[in-house]
């Protein structure tokens, strides 16, 4: 007959010396509240000894806060509280759970041992979701799980642990775990340390490691990151050490050995601060001696910090300086790295209040490169400017003064020595008139410039000069809609024509330089400005009319499915400032766009210019995106931008790029960048990754083209993720960076979601 008691111990004490030792109880019910620091004792039967112990028997259960112990006995001393078990034991400890046999545990203390014990990590983390490159990712949780021969229990929260394993696989799994003669674990901060660690992968040992210390739910503390290690045609092997300091809420740093094999050590280290109105971030490379370019003292050093000042004041600066001008061709891999000529030396500090907005910049530049044509130095720029609202006008005003400066290591000579201060201001009132069906708003401007000028010799056209140009232009535009079915559905299709003119008197403005200044490129969003420069050195003339009329046809839950736009510019007189063969054209290229959103996974776009005067289309893109589902993704594009005055300047570029499951837990995942018009290959990405469930195996191939170099860079990258423990192989951030950068969209495995990840299981 099974029967069962809970009953706090000191009502036992109670009832029971009044009963038969060997006695089984009835079950009862007891009125009375139970503390929470009583211990409660169950079993099928219980039994005093002593008048100071009870031991259960038969599903015996012990109970204190959040501790639970099951066994088949338990034998319980009052005065001590300490707990001896016999056979099969369970411990819950909040997010811990034992299994052993043989517990000896005092309560008071929390100390004891328990034999050849299994126990389980339950993550109380709750998931959190990030946005990266447009795409929803939820960071992940693991549950660890591992056995020992011995746990010693060394008071709150404290564990050790000898000659035991930790894993995150399933029971039935033994991929890998992390094996040590002894581990420490801390249950209220979650860590878990240990001397002496192999990581074993399948069998195999993979990697051993004098210390170790890890987080249980992600949570940051100083120690040794997981070891990188990668290879690249210029440096050759790459393996990189990194320890992290965890100095603060708001603080950490990172400071990493790296040895490169053809160049030698090199140091690398990363402070970052965060606060509610301040952010910073400083980084230092530095190599005392390059084997490979035989160079001395080679570094990089960036500084950043961006603060809230209060009271609409910011202010920022952002410093980076190389030791050399291959520094980064060298030895960086990402493209975006290798691709830099400029490095910024800048300082500012801004005001952002309901009507004025101010900001005063001093700016330089550290290029790369021995060109000439180096940016102007700005020291400094003060840009003052006002907005108000009025019921019926917008009163608006743009300013800015700049003393532009050379980088004294190139020697200019012309023109281009030239350097002084340049004021430019635009005054400005709109007058909107908006209607539910439309809109007009007449914009009435004046454009100011005045320089001052230095190094004006013979040699030199500009000249300092004043100049004041009027400017007006109109934008207006109407709505029209109506409802149309398609394939049964229902959608609303909207027609919305718009014209915009302007007009802008002829200045001659050769004597002024081009410290700022270029021609912007003829598009969709320059058709409708005012200015066809970019900066303040220039302003066109302007007597023109642009046109375009878009549709859109919209579904039930207000999501556009489909757009086009077409759109073009007539020139109502020859224009003057354009010194270029078609600046006598009556109008512009023809520019036309198109989208479709189809199937809730399918997006296309396209986008024309077309010249009709040679007939001759100058620019086309268009680009497919496919993405079912997360894990599978297909992205093509091509891009052709002509240039009717230089041929060799014109681009022809394809691409390919994508993710997809091939089944049998594998993914692949690749790029491919292809200059038609040179019939060569500017980048190529091949990649493959294995989902082994608790641990992604991810190895990928990169050649890529670098415009500081003939010779193309081959980079290696070989990752073993351990899920929850970390990564073997090349630096995770770097190979998410890179990951990202060449297939937007990308999930690596750990990011699908699990309904997806098991599809590709078989």
């Amino acid at each position: 007959m099974f029967r069962k008691t809970i009953l706090p111990f000191w009502l036992l004490l109670l009832v029971l010396p009044q009963l038969s030792s060997a006695e089984d109880l009835t079950p009862q019910k007891q009125s009375t509240e139970i503390s929470p620091g009583s211990v409660e004792i169950e079993g099928n039967n219980l039994e005093t000894l002593l008048d100071r112990k009870m031991k259960a028997r038969g599903n015996a259960i012990l109970k204190k806060g959040n501790k639970t112990i099951k066994a088949e006995t338990i034998e319980y001393d009052e005065v001590s509280e300490k707990i001896i078990t016999k056979g099969n034991t369970e411990i819950e400890l909040g997010t811990m759970s034992l299994k052993g046999s043989d517990l000896n545990y005092k309560l008071s203390d929390e100390t004891g041992r328990i034999d050849n014990s299994t126990f389980n990590f339950k993550s109380d983390k709750k998931p959190k979701t990030t946005n990266r490159n447009g795409v929803a990712i939820t960071e992940r949780s693991y549950d660890f799980r591992g056995d020992a021969k011995t746990i010693f229990f060394e008071g709150e929260n404290k564990k050790r642990m000898e000659s035991s394993r930790v894993t995150t696989c399933e029971s039935d799994s033994d991929d890998w775990y992390l094996k040590t003669n002894n581990m420490e674990v801390n249950t209220k901060t979650d860590r878990v340390s240990a001397s002496n660690a192999v990581v074993e992968f399948k069998g195999v040992p993979l990697l051993y490691t004098p210390y170790v210390n890890f987080s249980l739910n992600n949570n940051r503390k100083s120690g040794f990151l997981s070891s990188s290690f990668g290879s690249t045609t210029k440096s050759g092997f790459d393996f990189q050490v990194p320890y992290y300091f965890n100095i603060a809420p708001n603080q950490d740093a990172t400071l990493t050995a790296r040895y490169l094999g053809k160049r030698g050590p090199q140091a690398d280290g990363e402070y970052r601060y965060l606060g509610e109105n301040f952010s910073n971030t400083n980084k230092v490379q530095f190599i005392n001696h390059d084997e490979a370019s035989g160079q001395d003292n080679r570094y990089f050093l960036k500084l950043q910090h961006t603060q809230k000042l209060g009271s609409g004041w910011s202010g920022s600066y952002d410093f980076q300086k190389v030791s050399d001008n291959n520094y980064f061709t060298d030895l960086a891999t990402m493209i975006q790295v290798t691709s830099v000529v400029n490095l910024p030396q800048r300082a500012n500090i801004s005001y952002t209040g309901d009507i004025l907005k101010f900001n005063a910049i001093t700016e330089k530049y550290q290029t790369l490169t021995d060109l000439s044509n180096s940016p102007y130095q700005r020291l400094p720029q003060l840009s003052l400017s006002a907005r108000k609202d009025y019921d019926s006008y917008i009163a608006d005003v743009n300013s800015q003064w700049t003393y532009f400066d050379r980088d004294s290591k190139f020697n200019f000579t012309g023109n281009d020595k030239v350097t002084g201060s340049r004021f430019a201001a635009t005054p400005s009132i709109t007058i909107p008139i908006n209607q539910s069906y439309g809109y007009i708003k007449p914009k009435f401007s004046a454009n100011i410039r005045s320089y001052s000028l230095n190094n004006l010799d013979s040699t030199t056209s500009y000249k300092s000069q004043d100049m004041v140009t009027p400017i007006m232009s109109v934008d207006s535009g109407m709505y029209f809609d109506r409802t149309v079915n398609l394939l049964n559905q229902n959608y609303t299709n909207t027609l919305e024509p718009r014209l915009f003119y302007v007009y802008i008197p002829y200045k001659d403005q050769t004597k002024l330089p081009l410290f700022d200044t270029g021609l912007s490129d003829l598009n969709m969003q320059t058709l409708f400005a005012e200015n066809q420069f970019n900066g303040q050195d220039r302003l066109n003339d302007a007597n023109q009319l642009t046109a375009a009329l878009t549709s859109k046809l919209i579904d039930k839950n207000g999501r556009e499915r489909m757009s086009g736009l077409i759109a073009q510019r007539f020139y109502l007189d020859d224009r003057r400032t354009f010194l270029d063969s078609d600046s006598s054209r009556g109008k512009s290229d023809l520019f036309a766009a198109a989208t479709a959103r189809l199937a809730n996974n399918l997006n296309l776009d396209g986008m024309w210019q077309y010249d009709p005067s040679k007939n001759k289309v100058l620019r086309n893109t268009i680009s497919a995106r496919y993405n079912p589902e997360p894990g599978k993704l297909f992205n093509l594009s091509y891009r052709m931008i002509g240039n009717a005055l230089d041929e060799t300047a014109s681009l022809k570029e394809f691409n390919l790029a994508g993710q997809w499951p091939l089944g049998n837990r594998f993914y692949s995942i690749g790029r491919f960048n292809y200059d038609l018009k040179t019939s060569q290959t500017i980048e190529t990405v091949a990649g493959v990754e294995y989902d082994g469930g608790c641990w992604v195996a991810r190895t990928l191939f990169d050649r890529i083209s670098l415009p500081t170099s003939p010779a193309a860079n081959y980079t290696f990258f070989v990752q073993l993720e351990l899920n929850g423990l970390g990564n073997i192989g090349t630096d995770a951030n770097k190979l998410n960076t890179f990951l990202y950068r060449n297939v937007p969209g990308v999930r690596t495995v750990n990011q699908i979601p699990d309904v997806n990840r098991q599809a590709n299981f078989d």
